[in-house]
């Protein structure tokens, strides 16, 4: 019988690199299992606890609020939260713009900097370590331990690598994996963004707002009919604390010119704005960075695991942070039942981390534009009764959701349908075949 190491304080030390809201999370439901966890941000302190520049509306899912709540901090994070009831998708079909509301009930939307705020002060209450303004140089995966530029060499019986999508962590192991190469180890770029806020106010509330319901999301695809050759996406999401904004994030193709992007921007919201002037201003001061993909044939090495973006970073749909935080709770859940960190991460890599690396390569297809085909045929699949759905937005939102009965599920469901739409027609079309030659 296996031993649960559940509520014994362990011993040894966790590592985390990176403390972003994964990285948190990690270090709060994880903590009983060492003595000491030290979280590593490369950071400044002020920086890391900024309330403006890089920060994005969140929807938890209720897998990852359960997760929240067990580590308590749903309660600090819903006192600015946001009415969400869902997106509204903008669409042009033959000239003719056409709406789809895909409606959620009882969701709430959060600024990233309330979020990684709330969990710092978690951090804090537990008394564990965070060292801010950190360069990690090396780890030496077989004798566990991780060189930092000022604290030197710091022994780990866990290491979690959560420095996201750039992940030096995943770099390091790249190049100390004896079973795979570097260039496995891929992470490709996919499209460009801009983010910026507005103030809600006249006809952009009107538009964006989504008045007294508050249907919080606008997804414009194909939106200027005049330029089809500029192909970029518009996302919008209304926010209404602590102010009232439209948080509003353009992607674009790669080799669209930022000057050509910016001037987009203001033929779509030219209509909704008291001045060009004051949206150029609002324009400026937001960010700008890069969609990409990563692809890691595995997620650990030695007692080093990657999780969160280092993972399986790719192009979201509102759906990467709440794996990454889900991830983790399985991985947790793991190691309670087992005997051992090796163990538990080799047990984590051949299931959930499977799990995950099939759903980064839907999402891949997805980024791409080639899953639209295929969700028509789970439309009408369904319909017929054969299959339950489509991973798409609002997968991860079901109450049950957890990632490797959705992805097993998820690849019967896709057996069925090609089954349906190409292996039924071909075994029918070979009889008649047969029929006409005899």
């Amino acid at each position: 019988m296996k031993k649960d190491v559940m509520g014994k304080k362990g011993k040894g030390c966790l590592v985390i690199i990176g403390s972003g809201p994964v990285g948190m999370v990690s270090a709060l439901m994880l903590k009983a299992h060492f003595e000491k966890v030290i979280l590593l941000e490369r950071q400044s302190q002020e920086k890391f606890l900024q309330k403006h520049g890089l920060t994005f509306p969140i929807v938890f899912t209720p897998a990852s609020i359960r997760i929240l709540e067990g580590i308590g901090v749903w309660k600090p994070l819903m006192q600015e939260k946001s009415e969400y009831y869902g997106v509204i998708i903008h669409k042009r079909i033959m000239g003719k713009e056409l709406e789809f509301t895909v409606a959620k009930e009882g969701v709430y939307s959060h600024w990233r900097n309330h979020i990684i705020a709330k969990l710092y002060q978690r951090i804090l209450d537990e008394e564990l370590q965070i060292h801010f303004d950190t360069n990690v140089e090396d780890i030496d995966f077989p004798n566990n331990f991780c060189k930092e530029q000022r604290l030197g060499n710091i022994s780990f019986e866990l290491l979690l690598g959560a420095d996201g999508m750039h992940s030096f962590t995943r770099r390091l192991m790249a190049k100390a994996h004896p079973k795979f190469t570097e260039n496995e180890f891929s992470i490709q770029l996919l499209h460009k963004w801009h983010a910026y806020r507005l103030p809600s106010k006249g006809l952009l509330r009107e538009k964006f707002g989504g008045g007294n319901r508050h249907l919080a999301s606008h997804i414009y695809l194909d939106n200027l009919s005049r330029y089809p050759a500029d192909k970029f996406r518009l996302i919008s999401t209304s926010m209404r604390r602590p102010n009232e904004e439209i948080n509003i994030l353009i992607r674009h193709d790669a080799q669209l010119d930022s000057r050509r992007v910016k001037a987009l921007n203001a033929e779509f919201f030219e209509p909704y704005v008291d001045s060009v002037q004051n949206l150029n201003e609002k324009w400026g001061a937001g960010c700008s960075g890069m969609f990409e993909h990563v692809q890691t044939p595995t997620f650990h090495l030695n007692s080093v695991l990657l999780v969160g973006d280092a993972a399986h970073g790719f192009e979201s749909s509102g759906d990467l942070i709440n794996l990454g935080i889900t991830s983790v709770g399985s991985f947790c859940d793991i190691l309670n039942k087992s005997r051992s960190i090796p163990e538990a991460l080799q047990q984590y890599d051949e299931t959930v981390g499977d799990s995950l690396r099939f759903y980064a390569s839907y999402a891949l297809r997805r980024a791409k534009g080639k899953t639209t085909g295929e969700m028509v045929r789970f439309v009408i699949a369904r319909k017929l009764g054969i299959v339950r759905g489509h991973p798409t937005l609002y997968s991860n939102f079901e109450e049950d959701f957890e990632i490797q009965n959705s992805m097993a599920r998820y690849k019967r469901d896709l057996l069925k349908v090609n089954l349906l739409f190409y292996g039924i027609p071909s075994i029918l079309l070979s009889l008649v075949g047969l029929i006409f030659l005899t």
